[in-house]
């Protein structure tokens, strides 16, 4: 499913997100874009839609901000073992929606492994200023 939306009108597509994570114990969202592309205002949005915080920043130097049942992780250029080391196995098996930016190979291997729900989410901005939000299953 794809949807072309504003930053500012990102109500549809949170829906969507959401419905999809009904009746997930746990669900992990994959967010693929290039800096700048606006993931972190996807979970921010996502956030508001539950009737969470506005506060909603990137977890870039801290790795995971959590909001209540939402979980947000930043690993731009982690090393898989890194984190592991820093124990993020235990943090997935939290119950919850869990937003991944920058999911390597090897996050990707394990929720995989661990049979959890993964869903893609490849954000492109376009000429028009609006983005390109695909969503597929991993």
């Amino acid at each position: 499913m794809t949807f072309t939306l504003t930053q500012e009108q990102l109500e549809p597509l949170c829906a969507h997100l959401d419905s999809l994570a009904r009746g997930e114990k746990r669900i992990f969202f994959l967010l693929n874009g290039d800096l700048g592309s606006g993931k972190t205002t996807l979970v921010r949005d996502f956030v508001r839609l539950r009737g969470g915080r506005d506060d909603v920043t990137s977890p870039t130097f801290s790795l995971s901000q959590d909001y209540d049942d939402i979980f947000h992780y930043d690993f731009y250029q982690k090393e898989y073992n890194h984190l592991l080391e820093l124990g993020f196995i235990e943090l997935f098996e939290r119950e919850g929606v869990h937003f991944i930016e920058w999911a390597n190979m090897g996050i990707k291997e394990l929720l995989k492994k661990c049979q959890f729900k993964m869903v893609r989410v490849d954000i492109t901005p376009l000429d028009s200023g609006e983005r390109e939000y695909k969503i597929s299953d991993e």
